[in-house]
């Protein structure tokens, strides 16, 4: 194979997270690229059986998928896809790739491609997921028109009307962003319907009490009203819409505008959860009639929907990149900012410092303790670490004992210091039955690479990092080592 063909191959698959593999009529390897490798550190494969290879990397399931596929391309000479595997990496994080073999008769060679799909896919089902919720929103808004009383009205007001809720519910499809969606519905209902003063209010359950998210006409926009004052606090808790048609009769009232007539408070409610509440003053004496009601209703119901969609989709975020046990940032996440952190200091000529923490003789614990207690010590490891840090930092659970920390603009002798703070905290920490570790205590072993000093590249700073820790262990553990730091022991303990 040529070095143009090879240079090609070689910029597919760093661009494309993916692996791609040449087996011949052997069954042999004749070619390697992996994804931010370098083929030159590969080359140890060639000439290993793929099956063998397969089989060490693999789930039995998946091998057996893989195989048949190849056997298949091979029998038929036609290519063969498999659109889906799920494997379980080293770290226990659940990734999906796709597969595909084509064989090459004049080289009696198959050309195995594998692709990570794993965030299309998260995107698909997020799309479906979101797609479901809209199709359930339009189904209610179709009920809600059909109950509107439209002998109550002209047929062309009832059709502006109707146009009118069309085009605000419509905004709720445009963006999952909360703050974007309250505003815009806001601006739908002072342009389409002529309310003037209008306000959507949140439920703060910590502090019970309703809080101003956006606004139109008020000239108090940071107002917080308790759950059971006033009118819009009285329909909050009691979950049920109430209009007032003259405010200066109803004691419940908190003036809001200072012409403001009549008032109706319509709660935002999901599944009986209260999300908050939505606010219309009216100050030009018109009396609101029922299908005015209705319609409102049916609105607050979207915005509901669409506040409980915004708050899913946050949650779904913040759960793909964090570790579920000790709520620091995962592996994934680290790799993506990592990258992002890297290219800003270049950018700005800035330090770039990484820790690599392992907690000593962990199996040993999890042995004698069991794997609860493991647990909580790596929840506890995980606090004290994430407390001697800054909002800046970047702190990772890196995979099973290993944490990480990421530190911005952080010199090699800053990042020490941090270390050394970290590694005295956690060796002086009381854990549960910590005198019976090997070394009489619960300790965790230190390595620090930095930028520009060791590395120009993630990869490479990962690896110097690693090797400061591998340098850690080596010394005894209970230390911090920088790269490039000699052990000052001979045998690994």
């Amino acid at each position: 194979m040529d070095q143009i063909n090879i240079a090609m191959l070689e910029t597919v698959v760093n661009h494309i997270s993916s692996s791609l593999i040449a087996v011949n009529s052997s069954e042999k390897i004749t070619h390697l690229y992996v994804h931010k490798h370098n083929a030159r550190n590969l080359q140890y494969l060639v000439g290993r059986s793929w099956f063998d290879l397969l089989k060490r990397v693999v789930t039995p399931e998946n091998y057996t998928t893989i195989h048949n596929a190849y056997y298949e391309c091979v029998t038929s000479q036609q290519p063969v896809y498999i659109s889906k595997l799920c494997h379980i990496d080293i770290r226990g994080l659940t990734e999906y790739y796709s597969c595909s073999f084509s064989f090459l008769p004049q080289y009696s060679t198959v050309i195995v491609f594998m692709k990570n799909i794993t965030e299309s896919l998260l995107i698909e089902e997020e799309f479906t997921c979101m797609s479901e919720q809209y199709e359930s929103l339009n189904r209610e808004l179709c009920i809600a028109m059909s109950n509107l009383e439209f002998h109550m009205m002209d047929i062309e007001q009832a059709h502006k009307k109707i146009a009118a809720l069309y085009r605000i519910t419509s905004i709720v499809q445009k963006t999952v962003n909360e703050q974007e969606v309250l505003n815009e519905i806001l601006d739908g209902i002072t342009r389409e319907l002529g309310f003037t003063h209008v306000s959507i209010m949140l439920f703060d359950e910590k502090r019970k009490e309703l809080k101003v998210t956006a606004q139109r006409g008020l000239a108090d926009a940071s107002r917080r009203i308790p759950l059971g004052r006033g009118i819009t606090g009285y329909a909050a808790l009691h979950r049920e819409l109430v209009y007032v048609e003259d405010v200066s009769k109803d004691s419940r009232y908190i003036t809001g505008s200072s012409d403001c007539i009549s008032e109706v408070a319509i709660p935002l409610v999901v599944d009986d959860r209260l999300f908050g509440v939505l606010n219309v003053e009216t100050t030009d004496g018109r009396i609101l009639q029922s299908y005015d009601l209705d319609l409102l209703r049916s609105l607050a119901s979207q915005i509901a929907m669409t506040i409980a969609h915004a708050s899913h989709v946050s949650k779904v975020e913040i759960q793909a990149i964090t570790d579920g046990l000790t709520g620091l940032y995962n592996y994934r996440y680290f790799r993506t900012i990592l990258t992002q952190e890297l290219k800003r200091a270049m950018r700005y000529r800035r330090s770039l410092s990484l820790i690599m923490i392992d907690i000593d003789y962990f199996k040993h614990y999890n042995d004698t303790n069991g794997h609860l207690a493991g647990d909580a010590v790596l929840s506890t490891v995980a606090g004290l670490i994430k407390q001697s840090c800054r909002d800046v930092d970047i702190v990772v659970r890196y995979g099973g004992e290993e944490f990480a920390i990421l530190l911005p603009e952080t010199s090699e002798a800053e990042a020490y210091l941090l270390a050394e703070r970290i590694r005295k905290e956690i060796a002086e920490y009381s854990f549960p039955n910590g005198m019976a570790q090997p070394n009489g205590q619960v300790s965790v072993s230190v390595g620090i690479a930095s930028y520009p000093e060791d590395a120009y590249f993630d990869i490479e700073l990962i690896e110097c990092a690693d090797i400061a820790l591998y340098t850690a262990k080596h010394a005894g553990r209970n230390c911090v080592k920088l790269f490039g730091e000699k052990s000052d022991k001979t045998d690994s303990t």
